[in-house]
């Protein structure tokens, strides 16, 4: 095993040197970092990470506990937005999935503890009040797309309520005056607030309410929730005539794609459909692509890290906005 000694004699730098561009020191001098970097590739030196915990007292090491993410694929960049910060800051990222199961997250938080992890992430799936085993309070811990009664807790979460009043607004402004509502399942944060940011379009632009109809297309306890997206779609086509819909999800808009195509109405020349979630590939290969309010799951993973890194001792509540990525579908 290549030894940090044999890399300085090889660089004709000092050990120290060799340490300090190992531990991403911004002070070295570029010559004296490349020298270094060039003999860690040549004689392929790794890292003693376990010596390296001895002598700085600290593991480079942080936790981030998945509540779910790996469910849905677009909530990855929850934990793609925290990794680029931890590598840019030399620090490492401990990845654990767990279920909603209270006693799966403590397994989890003890594990990460027990690796001395400098601070833990715990992300959701989707935006939810969580409830988490009391042992994170002894470790520095943020939110990500969750929240918490406990005010302990820093979190970041999205701005559902501006989600929903963008995209109205942008139907608004591009002319169209009786939407509908496919919403999701209305025991759910997201549900609620996108409902009122839609409303609040509405009041904006001075348009009459009865141009609105709102309909949650899911029922049930969100984990075993049953979607009748389908039917609703179908229904309210013929009965309230919209001539736009916005979609509580994705995979929603997909349902109503396949629906008004089967009754003859072309989306994006007779009826306008928005959506939200702007999920994996799904929008660009609807057509005409589909327009949707892109989650903020990077930022908000990268927010999350950069808290943690920078040490704040405030505990903060933070809401990011969506994107409107628009595309052919109104």
């Amino acid at each position: 095993m290549v030894t940090i000694k044999q890399v300085a004699t090889h660089a004709g730098v000092s050990f120290k040197t060799v340490s300090r561009v190992v531990n991403n020191d911004p002070t070295v001098k570029k010559i004296n970092r490349d020298k270094v970097v060039n003999s860690i590739k040549e004689l392929g030196y790794r890292p003693n990470r376990a010596a390296s915990i001895t002598r700085r007292k600290k593991s480079g090491i942080i936790g981030f506990i998945a509540d779910d993410l790996l469910k849905v694929p677009y909530t990855f960049d929850l934990i793609r937005g925290a990794q680029k910060v931890a590598w840019e800051q030399n620090k490492e990222l401990m990845v654990l999935n767990v279920t909603e199961d209270r006693y799966s997250a403590e397994l989890a938080a003890q594990h990460l503890m027990e690796h001395r992890v400098e601070g833990i992430i715990y992300a959701a799936m989707y935006h939810h009040e969580v409830i988490l085993p009391e042992i994170l309070l002894e470790c520095p811990t943020v939110l990500a797309n969750c929240y918490c009664q406990n005010t302990q807790y820093p979190s970041i979460v999205p701005d559902e309520v501006k989600a929903g009043e963008t995209v109205a607004l942008a139907l608004l402004d591009a002319g169209y005056r009786k939407i509908a509502f496919l919403n999701l399942n209305e025991q759910i944060i997201a549900a609620q607030d996108r409902k009122q940011g839609i409303i609040n379009a509405f009041i904006l632009r001075g348009v009459p309410l009865e141009n609105l109809h709102i309909e949650s297309v899911f029922h049930g306890s969100p984990d075993k929730e049953v979607s009748n997206s389908r039917e609703a779609t179908a229904r309210i086509a013929r009965e309230f005539k919209p001539d736009a819909i916005i979609c509580g999800q994705d995979p929603i808009a997909v349902e109503a794609y396949f629906v008004l195509q089967s009754m003859g109405i072309q989306v994006g020349r007779d009826m306008g459909i928005a959506s939200f979630d702007d999920w994996d590939t799904i929008p660009a290969l609807l057509q005409p692509a589909l327009s949707t309010m892109a989650l903020p799951h990077f930022d908000m993973g990268k927010w999350a890290m950069e808290y943690l890194l920078e040490e704040r001792q405030d505990i903060v509540h933070e809401k990011l906005p969506f994107t409107l990525v628009k595309r052919g579908s109104y």
